[in-house]
């Protein structure tokens, strides 16, 4: 039991990292030659109203068994929404996988674009620092693991390019209708992702109990690859199938993400929210 315990971790360990943190100008220079490059969304925020300022709580876990708890507080301040996540893993899990993980990301009012984000993944051996940076000339990242030798900012030449906070924001922004798609690229941490997002349908999901309305997305990544000179899409390995429950009211607030994977699936959900006026989910 414990082998296959392990087992499990080490293959969705990122998968419920990239949940915790935990759900477009046309595609120009990299890829204008890819057919798959056409596909991405415009960049344009949704008309859909912005979710007021909240504290929350999510817990991770695989096939329904409790992994981890991460609280997440988002806010205004100034011309920038801001969004911190601090969470780790608990209980059994946690003598299997260590794992304690902050994320801070900042991004625009007006057009949801991020700015900078800084993720610290602290592991029993491990401590693994990544921050992003949108500057003028593109998005740059560093990323550095002690132990370990120091990395150099390197810069990510694919645009247009969301971090996850931001991305997730910006699908919620748009109109969610059944059959809509939106397609973005996404940088978890580590490498850029090709990301495309279809509404499924408006469903009912039972969370703790109480039943929530709900738009079901599913989410298909594909790896952004270079080779020779030339960008490509590869299939992600741990990927069977993903899909995220966002509530079907004024807050689309994440409700509940499932990622299958080969022993099961990864999933997160909310278990409590808060927002700044006193009120919570319908």
């Amino acid at each position: 039991m414990a082998t296959l315990g392990k087992l499990a971790t080490r293959h969705s360990r990122s998968l419920i990292a990239a949940l915790a943190v935990a759900v477009f100008l046309p595609a120009a220079g990299y890829a204008a030659g890819e057919p798959w490059a056409g596909k991405i969304t415009p960049l344009t925020k949704g008309a859909f109203p912005d979710i007021p300022p909240f504290e929350g709580e999510f817990r991770f876990g695989w096939s329904d068994i409790e992994a981890a708890r991460a609280k997440a507080i988002f806010d205004k301040k100034g011309d920038k929404y801001v969004v911190d996540v601090s969470g780790g893993t608990s209980g059994l899990a946690r003598t299997l996988w260590s794992l304690d993980a902050t994320h801070h990301a900042e991004f625009y009012v007006d057009t949801l674009r991020p700015t900078a984000f800084d993720q610290v993944e602290k592991y029993a051996k491990r401590t693994i620092t990544t921050r992003g940076e949108f500057r003028p000339d593109g998005f740059w990242r560093h990323r550095e693991s002690k132990p370990g030798k120091p990395e150099k900012w390197k810069k990510i030449k694919i645009e247009p390019i969301w971090d996850m906070v931001a991305g997730m924001f910006f699908v919620r922004s748009q109109r969610l209708a059944d059959g809509d798609k939106v397609v973005i690229n996404l940088y978890p941490g580590d490498s850029a992702f090709f990301t495309e997002i279809s509404v499924l349908k408006h469903e009912k999901i039972t969370i703790d109990g109480k039943a929530h309305d709900a738009i079901k997305l599913e989410f298909k990544p594909q790896r952004i690859t270079r080779k020779d000179g030339k960008f490509g899409l590869e299939p992600h390995g741990k990927f069977k199938r993903g899909v995220v429950w966002l509530s079907d009211d004024k807050y689309r607030m994440p409700l509940r993400a499932e990622v299958d994977i080969f022993i099961g699936y990864v999933f997160g959900e909310l278990a409590n929210v808060r927002f700044q006026d006193g009120s919570t989910l319908p």
